[in-house]
C-alpha cells in the first residue's frame, strides 16, 4: 500500500514521455484540422455526405453531440479554428495546458459525432488520448503542497490510463482477429492488398500464404505487446517494430490517420531525452 501511495505522490513520472505525446498529438491536431478544413463542404456543407438521425439523448450526452444537433453548417469552422489555434497554443506555451486539453477534446469530441461515418479506430485513439492528456501536468511548481499532491497524483494517473488504453486497445484487436476466420485464413490481409483504394500495385496480386504470415505476424505483436511494452531491454526495439508496421499501414495500405496516431500513442512508453528532458 505504501508503495502505491508513494509511486503517485512522490515525483512526476514519465514527465519527457508526457511532454512528446503533447506535443506530437497537437502536430496531428494540425494535420486532422487542415484534412477537415480541405473536405469541409463534403463533411460540414450544406449538401454533406454525412446523414443524421436526430434522436432524443440524455442531458448529460447532449454536449458532446452540441455541433451535431445544431445543424450550421457555419459553427463547425469555429470548432476547426478553435482546434487549430488550440493545437498551435500547445506547441509553443507550457501554462494552463490542462484546460487547453479539455477544450480540444471537446471540439475533437463533437467533430468526431458530426462526422461519424468518416472515422476510423485511430480516430477513436486520438479521442482517448486527447481526454487523458488533460490528467497531465506542465510540469510547473505549485504554491502549496497540496495542489503539487493533486497535481502529480492527476499526472501519474492519466499516464498510467494512456498506457493500459493502448495495451487494451492491442489486446482486443488481437483477440477480435483470433475469432475472425478471414485473419485466421488470410482473406483480411490480400482482401485488404487486393482494394486498389488502399494497396499499392504491387500488392493486387498477393497470395494466400503472404496473408497468411502477414497476419499471424500482426496478432502476435498485438498479444505480445501488453507484455513486451514493460521490458525495458527490449521495450525500444519492440516499438521499432511497431513503427514501421503502422508507417507500412500508413502509406501502403492507405490509412494514414490511423498509422500516424498508433505512432503517437508510443510516445506514452518510449520518447528520446532532449538537453532540457
Amino acid at each position: 500500500m505504501t508503495a502505491i501511495v508513494t509511486y503517485f505522490f512522490d515525483e512526476l513520472r514519465s514527465f519527457n514521455e508526457s511532454k512528446w505525446l503533447r506535443k506530437l498529438l497537437a502536430v496531428f491536431l494540425i494535420f486532422k484540422c487542415v484534412y477537415w478544413g480541405l473536405d469541409y463542404g463534403l463533411l460540414f456543407g450544406e449538401n454533406s455526405a454525412v446523414y443524421k438521425n436526430l434522436v432524443s439523448l440524455p442531458f448529460w450526452q447532449k454536449p458532446a453531440f452540441f455541433l451535431y444537433w445544431s445543424g450550421s453548417i457555419v459553427l463547425p469552422r469555429g470548432f476547426l479554428i478553435v482546434a487549430f489555434l488550440s493545437a498551435l497554443y500547445i506547441l509553443v506555451s507550457k501554462r494552463h495546458l490542462r484546460f487547453v486539453f479539455f477544450i480540444v477534446w471537446f471540439c475533437i469530441v463533437n467533430i468526431n459525432n458530426n462526422v461519424y461515418i468518416t472515422l476510423s479506430a485511430g480516430d477513436y485513439l486520438f479521442q482517448h488520448l486527447l481526454f487523458f492528456s488533460i490528467f497531465l501536468s506542465d510540469g510547473k511548481e505549485k504554491s502549496t503542497p497540496l495542489k503539487s499532491g493533486i497535481d502529480i497524483s492527476f499526472h501519474n494517473a492519466g499516464m498510467i490510463a494512456l498506457r493500459l488504453q493502448v495495451c487494451i486497445v492491442y489486446f482486443y484487436a488481437a483477440y477480435a482477429k483470433l475469432l475472425d476466420q478471414d485473419w485466421m485464413n488470410g482473406t483480411a490481409v490480400n482482401g485488404t492488398f487486393s482494394a486498389h483504394e488502399f494497396s499499392m500495385p504491387f500488392l493486387y496480386q498477393s497470395n494466400g500464404l503472404t496473408g497468411i504470415v502477414l497476419g499471424y505476424l500482426v496478432i502476435g505483436y498485438q498479444l505480445l505487446f501488453p507484455l513486451v511494452v514493460w521490458m525495458k531491454k527490449i521495450k525500444k526495439w519492440f516499438l521499432l517494430i511497431g513503427v514501421l508496421q503502422h508507417l507500412f499501414i500508413a502509406f501502403v495500405i492507405g490509412l494514414p490517420s490511423f498509422g500516424f496516431i498508433m505512432i503517437i500513442a508510443y510516445a506514452v512508453f518510449y520518447a528520446p531525452r532532449t538537453k532540457n528532458s
